[in-house]
């Protein structure tokens, strides 16, 4: 899960501050269950900064990512004779 910084332990306004809450919101319903490192959430709350298109954008690749290993691992095993 991402945890957000608390308010005023970083130079930024209320309003970057609400923003990046909602982003942050976004991205848990993927990483919400996650065990992330602490470098693993400083990069995501980082990309948390950015605006709401990046972040529609990188959960759109992400949950595309997810899709397609739950696919993949759904297939029988490729069984090769020579």
């Amino acid at each position: 899960m991402i945890i957000q910084p608390e308010w005023g332990t970083r130079n930024v306004n209320k309003y970057f501050y609400e923003s990046e809450a909602r982003r942050i919101a976004a991205l848990n319903e993927i990483f919400g269950e996650v065990e992330l490192t602490a470098a693993e959430m400083r990069t995501l709350i980082w990309l948390a900064g950015w605006d709401e298109y990046t972040i529609e954008n990188i959960l759109s690749a992400i949950r595309k990512a997810m899709a397609a290993e739950v696919k993949r691992m759904e297939q029988p095993p490729v069984c090769r004779t020579e």
